[in-house]
């Protein structure tokens, strides 16, 4: 972040809650000090970063609040379609598994590399996967294949679903866990951000935020579980959203 950066207060937010569905209270409030992005469905469509919301991402950063992409993606594939990933703080790839931290284009494993014996049996079995750094995934009509590798091997892994596709990471690694290394990184917490998803692998992301916001067009499951759900049909709608949080927080000392 530049040295100018300006100081943003603690003043705790609230932004339009019809209700808070996760506590059964009205008016959710956040230390809004953090942001958290899903990337495919929620701020990107067919791969492509929506450009209202490059632009939402550069103002909240100006405005002091760091911006984290988390997404299931391997890191370096996110690269392939996003371009530079330095217009963000951190990007948690993999679904959890992995940290790259905006400057230093280098990757962090946050968990055990994707274990050779479960892409062996895999492989072997003719299921077609992908392997990044820690994660194995597959098309989701392949779940059952993938679980009875992963009992034939006996890995401590799980599944995750992502729409359409299906990944396989060690127990407990998760959209949380990884997000939670990162703001431990930036020397803040999960209940300092507003986290913002659309599919099945954001429930635990919206789940361990200050605030979790699911968007309209995402699926019906995450909007029951989120404090708050953004209307519209797609990504300019979350650069909306975003530009409003902006404007609810306190700027101090401008420099």
């Amino acid at each position: 972040m530049p040295a100018d950066t300006a100081r943003v207060s603690s003043t705790a937010i609230s932004l339009c809650a019809n209700s808070n569905q996760r506590s059964g209270v009205y008016d959710r409030s956040v230390r809004f000090r953090a942001l958290a992005l899903d990337y495919d469905g929620t701020i990107a469509r067919n791969g492509v970063l929506d450009g209202e919301v490059r632009r939402a991402i550069a103002e909240v950063r100006a405005a002091g609040i760091p911006v984290v992409i988390v997404t299931g993606r391997i890191v370096s594939d996110l690269r392939g379609v996003a371009g530079n990933l330095d217009f963000v703080d951190a990007v948690v790839g993999e679904n959890g598994a992995v940290l790259s931290l905006s400057g230093n284009g280098r990757s962090e494993m946050l968990t055990a590399a994707a274990s050779p014996a479960l892409v062996g049996d895999l492989r072997a079995a003719r299921v077609p996967v992908s392997v990044g750094q820690c994660v194995i995934e597959s098309d989701a009509v392949f779940a059952p294949r993938l679980q009875e590798s992963i009992q034939r091997v006996n890995a401590p892994y799980a599944l995750t679903f992502n729409g359409t596709r299906v990944m396989a990471l060690p127990s407990g690694v998760t959209k949380a866990s990884g997000l939670t290394v990162a703001l431990r990184a930036l020397r803040l917490s999960p209940q300092d951000a507003i986290a913002i998803g659309d599919a099945e692998n954001d429930y635990d992301l919206l789940e361990v935020a200050g605030l979790g916001v699911a968007v309209s067009w995402g699926i019906d499951a995450l909007r029951a579980r989120a404090d708050e759900i953004i209307e519209g049909e797609g990504p300019g709608a979350v650069a909306a959203y975003i530009r409003r949080a902006a404007q609810s927080i306190l700027i101090l000392n401008p420099r």
